[in-house]
């Protein structure tokens, strides 16, 4: 099956106004290279051969982002660049690649991951000897966004260790591949209800609740963050981007029981302040902030 690589490179500066676009196309789901990567990168090298190599050209105030799209979502990506070259942002790639390569050559880059001292993270393909008795999350990402080797997907997974508790009922808004959501459950909560607006995510939630055999006790759906969420939870967890969290942030309240906990990450160090003011004026607690990588996560309760 063929998909559509749509690269647009530019300044880090033009960050959020490319952002802002995507968004306004209801497009979430997108991966983005800067210099943080090529940091890790020459930590590890060896993840080289599926990084795509236009990112070692990259200057330090350089950033890509790449869209994905199937092929018949053609009117979708024209429109886009239409919009991306009438703003001024001209440096485009659109490629049509394989997803054969896309979804299997690049396994074997990709091993299990122990987080903590509860997860290990295992891709469906790869054998794992268990000598820690983790709890384990069986992983088979397709097209969404969700490995676990991702610092926000990563900050995520070690406060569930820290912060689910038996029976608790967890809401996860914007799943990407449900590993949130299958690592609560298996960490000790009841049920999850997983949400997420891109097709690709909910068919990964999915095939990802039924390889872990917890299906029965997750409801995955499309929607736009709670806007279609009845009840309270225990637990929201969302790991999407600052802007679209401070969107949510004023419905926490009432789909949050008391006491409720929240994780959220997605959150670049410079957006923490406007994750706090609208935490502030929802009168939520906030309880613990970390950071890794320029990345955040951030922890309150109602």
């Amino acid at each position: 099956m063929k998909y559509i690589d749509f690269s647009i490179k530019s300044k880090i500066e033009n960050r959020e106004n490319i952002l802002n676009i995507l968004y306004s196309m209801d497009i979430y789901v997108f991966e983005e290279y800067g210099e943080h990567i090529l940091q890790e990168l020459n930590q590890d090298e060896k993840s080289w051969d599926f990084i795509d190599k236009d990112v070692f050209k990259l200057d330090p105030n350089e950033l890509i982002i790449k869209v994905y799209f199937s092929p018949e979502e053609k009117d979708k990506y024209l429109e886009l660049e239409r919009v991306l070259k009438e703003k001024g942002f001209t440096d485009l790639l659109i490629r049509e690649e394989d997803d054969v390569d896309w979804s299997n050559n690049w396994k074997k880059y990709y091993h299990t991951l122990e987080i903590g001292k509860k997860i290990a993270i295992k891709p469906c393909w790869e054998v794992y000897e268990n000598k820690d008795n983790r709890v384990i999350v069986e992983i088979d990402p397709g097209m969404a966004f969700g490995t676990g080797s991702h610092e926000t997907t990563y900050l995520c997974l070690e406060a569930l260790e820290k912060y689910i508790e038996p029976q608790d009922k967890v809401f996860d808004i914007g799943c990407g591949s449900g590993i949130l959501a299958i690592a609560a459950i298996k960490l000790g909560a009841e049920s999850a209800l997983c949400v997420d607006i891109d097709e690709n995510c909910i068919k990964a939630s999915k095939n990802n609740a039924k390889l872990n055999k917890v299906d029965d006790r997750i409801t995955i759906y499309k929607g736009n963050l709670l806007d279609k969420v009845e009840g309270k939870a225990d637990v929201i967890i969302s790991n999407i981007i600052a802007e679209i969290i401070a969107e949510m942030i004023p419905k926490l309240n009432s789909h949050l029981n008391k006491g409720g906990r929240f994780i959220l990450s997605g959150i670049i160090h410079d957006k923490i302040g406007l994750i706090k003011s609208a935490l502030e004026r929802e009168g939520l607690e906030l309880v613990e902030i970390k950071e890794k990588n320029e990345w955040v996560r951030i922890i309150g309760r109602k």
